[in-house]
């Protein structure tokens, strides 16, 4: 039965009648939602064949499944280094198979399974070859993500449209990302099952918790689990959830007490093990005890990947975390193919800019939060810190897969992207609405250091500095547009967003790697 908990105060779901905004909400997602798909479907129709990431070994599994009707194993010699190295210089000529590469067949089943049946129905309905049926297919799941993304930021900030429109914005229109949800790959399914795991738990109280919700959640918990290992990230959300209501409600008549949270949480943990119980199973007696997930036999497999142990010896500790950083901030945006097609210099530049500004907006919102100038709901700042752990826990795995090997690709951050372009959102809206003297400041201080390191060099960085006064100039614009017209300066900022995602296809991502 429900763990009588005394309820605490909470927004109602966005979207409820009355709400403001409600409507222009639900009209621009649908703005939103039609921008997205456009893009999406230029990405997987004008990206060249398996021109993205991974994408031959995630299609081979998929046909295997369709074609054998089981599930493959990964042996030795599915990581095909050199000859790997050898199709992508190509550029995946008709004449070079694809068929050797096949080291994501460790995965977990659930995307190959249902993408399976897509290809199959594809095969005997669709004029189309099966990449890009399987690339449509990606596109559909990344549509349903989106709409939960905003039903997620809606529910943190049901009367603030902005927050919302913009959050599932940038998501839509992230290049990078983009490129990712209209490739084959299980990233997206994953993506869409763990936000969907959050919607729910940040839409809940303590008061909600029973024995018959934390067992749904453990199911969406197996799913998740059972799509790709990365999920992780969403049993730490949920294990955040119990512990933040426990802490929160200790001093409550009806507080949710630490023996009730640990039977809630061992339902959880119990229903997604059971859930994943026939791949792990299958798993435990295909590669041993101590390799329930493939991890193992994949790291045995996969020889010939580069190290980080190898590029620190050889670069040291110092260009190993500017690589890092550095690659993972160009990747993040937009880098394209197998990471061989970056961006010109300068747009990362602007885009260093453009997120500078959105952070140093963020740290005033923060800011203005502690101060008492914005009152958050109870509901409000606990979902907020289930978004911080969500975001921090794709962080620390992202951290921890690059200790093992070199694997500077900010797509890995994607599934914790609601989280991340929440954050984005909320600063970019305060940097044009409250902020803008903190941004001002911060670019005229840049725009002095570059203008004063440049003379004593002799080489003063004149596009830099013409960027930031720019900067500083659309920064003042857009606050004088939004106090006269709320959300246009906004809207202005996401449209050039899905503009420059369209300018990366077009310009840069696919003259370049066409054959």
């Amino acid at each position: 039965m429900p763990n009588p908990v005394a309820p605490q105060s909470q927004a109602r779901p966005y979207g409820e009648p009355g709400r403001p905004g409600a409507d222009r909400g639900e009209a621009l997602l649908r703005v939103v939602l039609l921008a997205y798909v456009v893009l999406a479907v230029l990405y997987a129709l004008v990206t060249p064949a398996w021109q993205a990431p991974d994408e031959p070994a995630h299609y081979n599994y998929v046909v295997h499944v369709a074609e054998q009707g089981g599930l493959p194993e990964l042996r030795p010699g599915d990581y095909p280094a050199e000859y790997l190295e050898q199709i992508k210089a190509a550029r995946f000529p008709p004449d070079l198979s694809i068929a050797p590469i096949r080291y994501e067949s460790h995965q977990p089943p659930l995307y190959y399974l249902v993408a399976s049946v897509i290809y199959g129905l594809g095969e005997a309905l669709l004029p189309l070859e099966g990449y890009l049926t399987l690339r449509l297919f990606s596109v559909v799941i990344g549509a349903l993500a989106l709409i939960l993304a905003y039903r997620l930021v809606s529910a943190l900030y049901p009367d603030e449209p902005a927050v919302a429109v913009g959050a599932a914005a940038f998501w839509a229109t992230l290049p990078m990302h983009l490129s990712m949800t209209s490739a084959v790959n299980n990233d997206v399914l994953a993506e869409l099952l763990v936000t969907f795991i959050v919607l729910k738990l940040v839409s809940m109280r303590a008061g909600d918790w029973s024995n018959r919700r934390a067992i749904g959640l453990g199911a969406a918990l197996g799913l998740a689990l059972l799509t790709k290992f990365q999920s992780y990230a969403a049993f730490g959300v949920a294990a955040a959830a119990l512990l933040y209501d426990v802490w929160t409600t200790r001093r409550t008549p009806g507080r949710l007490a630490w023996g009730r949270a640990l039977q809630y949480g061992g339902l959880m943990l119990a229903t997604a093990l059971l859930v994943a119980s026939p791949w792990i199973v299958r798993n435990v007696t295909l590669y041993g005890l101590r390799d329930p997930f493939g991890l193992v036999r994949h790291a045995e497999v996969v020889t010939g990947q580069p190290t980080t142990a190898g590029y620190i010896a050889q670069h040291g500790w110092l260009g190993w975390l500017r690589a890092y950083a550095v690659t993972t901030f160009h990747s993040f945006w937009g880098q394209f193919g197998w990471m061989g097609v970056p961006l010109p210099t300068n747009v990362y530049v602007a885009l260093g800019v453009l997120s500078g500004l959105s952070g140093l907006g963020l740290v005033a919102y923060a800011l203005r939060v502690r101060r008492g100038a914005e009152a958050l709901s109870a509901g409000t700042r606990r979902g907020l810190v289930l978004l911080a752990v969500w975001a921090a826990m794709a962080l620390a795995g992202y951290l921890w897969w690059n200790t093992q090997y070199v694997q500077h690709q900010g797509r890995y951050l994607f599934p914790a992207l609601p989280a991340l372009a929440t954050a984005f959102a909320l600063g970019l809206r305060e940097t044009v609405r409250q902020g803008r003297r903190l941004g001002l400041g911060a670019l005229g201080l840049a725009a002095a250091a570059l203008v004063v390191s440049g003379m004593l060099r002799g080489d003063v960085y004149v596009f830099g500095v013409a960027l930031l006064a720019a900067a500083a100039a659309l920064v003042l614009v857009g606050h004088w547009v939004e106090q006269r017209r709320p959300g246009w300066a906004l809207g202005a900022a996401y449209g050039g967003l899905a503009l420059f995602a369209a300018a990366c296809l077009f310009i840069y991502l696919a003259p370049a790697l066409a054959l």
